[in-house]
């Protein structure tokens, strides 16, 4: 902690001093960029003239709307404004006025026009780009696209490019795996909360694959949702329920409001989602011991129960320069039960020697309460951003399981898993303009308890009580530098982490570590043409999840079990890109090295050595070679998008005895496509395949899938109705084959995946303003 507040010290000194410098010479112009809705305009250019229209300098607007521009000389000057859609405005402007102490002159609020021609009854409108790259960050508009008209933020996600949904893992970023998702400067730690999120809420969405120093050694990428919220004072709100229709129905419900006077803004938001599924899967298991051991195992699994929550937050404006709030969020799972039924067969060196039923009963609980507050204001030209999170959670396990054997008999198993989390984290980012360009320096640190008890009440699995303490201090600093059409960012990360273990409330030396990770990233933006490019290095740390750090076992059946490895050791990665966009085409290339890799394996269980862990570990390296292409035109009123994406392993692994080469290329192709139909009915149809490939230590098997929707508003756009089916033909089966030292695992599944879907949603008044605050430490949320 203390070479935090001295690296915080030392930072604030730093760029204090270099902002004493230019306080006496610079003069600040300031202002805001909005759209006659008063919804702030991104990257409008701002150009600084002479009187007689000489050009001296220009900025972009920020996300905000807000500008600023510093000159050395007061006097007169004009000040014009553009951006595409919109038409250019041109006013006098006074710098540095006689008896402004403080040398800044405010503008005031720009209001843009929509850019309309009107010919012969026939309406011409100037149209932003839907995609937009910058400093290696693509950015892709919803508000006012067909996107918009989408149910929720799931459905969008699902056509920004490069990124991908599946049933099983969630979103995955393609050739770099699980991003961090925010919603403005909130991070995302439950992804059912983005089918809450409506499409017209949306205003943008960045994705960012090559994220700097400014975020955590183990951030691999980034999605960033910016939300549409409204200026007006007054109470606002909408209501959203849906319903979904598998082998099984789910559902869900969600009320939201807002207050808004003046500077004050009151967000609160309640939330029910009732899940119920229902997946058929076959299994099978050879395991090589002192006899050839063949399980097969055809498997009926079922999931239901409720999650509920929600989440209240206060902030005011005291003006422009000074904000501060703070929020609350509580998760709460009650009563959600997994069972399993199956039924397996076994065989010892191909001859049958036992069938065997099992069932099992999980009853999983867990509630997390999270408190985050934030202040973020600006002295002269040095920006302030600080923000404080405070984490307590617990979660609760309970699984009783049968085994009727013939051959060995009937085995109960009972087990109890308690586990509990606590979080403190603090983060400081300090920008100040500097020279040309501009400087970005930052520290924050965390703080992390995880509690795991595990009891078995039948001694067949081990019963642990272990405690993990991390201790998390960084600082980072990043500048960026236009150069005419070329832009260039630099950075440096460094992360001091102390993870200490204890195990019956002894301490644990040999599970115990210390790292020191030096963390730099590098990219540059430059034209090709009329195209835009950006190539870009970073170097990662990605540290084991506590859950893969656990000391527990689980029981599958009597010759699988499932657990951590608490000696699992940070894996390093190398990641080189290069990005390329013109108008709807996009093409990606990109190479990463992963030293140390995390992934599956199998283990020996020492107790029995019939029984197999599966569990993960550290591989010495593992590369991917991976390219993408991406078409999005408009023709007329239909909207097609073609993504292909191939990716290229180079990994081998140990697979009872030999080595296997697990560098198998693989393609993905979809096809979306909007069309508009007579009276606004928006009608979808969309499909993918993936083809068989290598991902890790595990051979993917092909599959493909058909989506269709409908969709309409109403009454101007305050109510929405969404018809949603999707893979109609069930044809996206789950079916791989996994392969560790002690094991080749092979899974066929028919998952629940084929659904039948209603959602309703009714706006009412403004939507309110966005809650600025963002969270101190992004992966150790997640991780935990």
């Amino acid at each position: 902690m203390k070479q935090t507040v001295c690296i915080i010290a030392l930072l604030i000194g730093y760029i204090a001093t270099v902002a004493a410098q230019k306080e006496s010479t610079e003069i600040s112009i300031r202002g805001r960029v909005l759209t006659e809705d008063r919804q702030p305009v991104e990257f409008a250019n701002i150009a600084l003239l002479t009187p007689d229209s000489t050009f001296i300098q220009g900025t972009c607007s920020r996300s905000d709307g807000s500008f600023e521009l510093t000159l050395a000389m007061p006097g007169d000057y004009l000040l014009q404004i553009s951006s595409i859609g919109y038409k250019t405005l041109c006013r006098p402007c006074r710098a540095g006025n006689i008896g402004n102490t403080d040398n800044i002159t405010v503008t005031g609020d720009w209001i843009l026009e929509a850019d309309a021609v009107l010919l012969d009854e026939t309406v011409v409108t100037a149209t932003r780009p839907v995609f937009k790259l910058k400093s290696g960050r693509l950015e892709t508009k919803v508000q006012q696209t067909l996107l918009a008209s989408l149910n929720n933020a799931n459905d969008v996600l699902k056509h920004i490019p490069g990124l991908r949904s599946s049933e099983e893992e969630g979103y995955t970023v393609f050739g770099k795996g699980t991003p961090i998702i925010y919603i403005d400067n909130r991070l995302l730690q439950d992804n059912t909360e983005l089918e809450r999120l409506s499409a017209a809420d949306i205003e943008k969405v960045e994705l960012i694959t090559n994220p700097g120093a400014e975020y955590d050694a183990t951030v691999k990428a980034v999605v960033r949702i910016r939300t549409v919220r409204g200026r007006n004072d007054g109470f606002g709100g909408n209501l959203r329920a849906g319903i979904t229709q598998r082998r099984r129905t789910s559902h869900n419900e969600q009320i939201n409001v807002n207050y808004q006077k003046k500077g004050l803004s009151l967000l609160g938001m309640l939330y029910t989602n009732y899940q119920n599924t229902k997946r058929l899967q076959d299994v099978r298991y050879q395991i090589p011991s002192d006899v050839q051991w063949d399980v097969n195992n055809h498997v009926r699994l079922i999931n239901k129960g409720l999650l509920a929550g929600g989440k209240a937050s206060v902030s005011y404006d005291f003006n422009p320069k000074h904000s501060l709030g703070a929020s609350y969020e509580f998760h709460r799972t009650p009563d959600f039960h997994l069972s399993d039924n199956s039924e397996y067969t076994v065989r010892e060196d191909g001859d049958l020697t036992d069938r065997t039923a099992h069932s099992s009963q999980s009853l999983q609980q867990d509630s997390k309460h999270q408190l985050n507050a934030y202040y973020q204001g600006s002295i002269r030209q040095l920006q302030i951003n600080f923000t404080a999170d405070l984490v307590h959670g617990r979660s609760y396990n309970h699984q009783e399981a049968q085994e009727e054997s013939r051959a060995e008999g009937t085995r109960d198993i009972s087990s109890f898993n308690h586990a509990k989390n606590r979080l403190y984290a603090a983060k400081l980012i300090l920008t100040h303009p500097l020279w040309n360009g501009e400087l970005k320096a930052g520290a924050d640190y965390t703080f992390i308890r995880r509690k795991d008890n595990f009891l078995n009440l039948q001694d067949i699995l081990p019963n642990t009580d272990s405690r993990i303490d991390e201790n998390k201090s960084a600082a980072f600093a990043e500048y960026s530098l236009p150069l005419g059409k070329i832009s260039l960012l630099a950075g440096l990360r460094f992360e001091h982490a102390v993870s200490d273990y204890w195990e019956q409330g002894e301490y644990v030396p040999g599970q115990s570590r210390t790292y020191n990770d030096w963390c730099p990233n590098l990219s540059i933006d430059f034209p090709i043409g009329k195209a835009q490019a950006s190539l870009s290095y970073t170097a990662k740390t990605n540290r084991p999840s506590f859950f893969q750090l656990r000391s527990t076992l689980s029981y599958n059946n009597r010759f699988i079990y499932e657990g951590g490895n608490p000696l699992l050791t940070p894996e390093t990665n190398h990641d080189l890109q290069l990005t390329t966009l013109y108008k709807w085409f996009q093409f990606g290339l990109n190479y990463q090295y992963r030293r140390n890799a995390i992934a599956f394996m199998t283990k020996e269980y020492e107790e029995n050595p019939d029984v197999v862990i599966f569990t993960t570990g550290n591989f010495k390296r593992m590369q991917y070679l991976t390219a993408s292409v991406h078409l999005s035109p408009t023709i007329s009123l239909w909207k097609p998008e073609l993504g292909i994406y191939f990716a290229q392993p180079f990994f081998k692994v140990t697979n009872q005895g030999t080595t296997r080469s697990m560098n198998r290329s693989s393609v993905y192709i979809f096809l979306q496509n909007s069309l508009r139909l007579p009276g606004k009915w928006i009608l979808s149809l969309d499909a993918d395949y993936q083809s068989e490939g290598n991902f890790g230590a595990m051979l993917q098997r092909s599959y493909w899938g058909v989506d269709a929707g409908i969709r309409k508003t109403f009454f101007s756009k305050k109510l929405t109705l969404s018809l949603q089916a999707n893979d109609l033909w069930n044809s996206r089966y789950g079916c791989f084959m996994l392969f560790g030292p002690r094991l080749t695992y092979t899974k066929d599944a028919n998952p629940d995946s084929r659904s039948f879907s209603v959602n309703v949603s009714y706006r009412f008044n403004a939507a309110g303003k966005v809650y600025k605050g963002k969270h101190a430490s992004e992966e150790d949320l997640r991780r935990l």
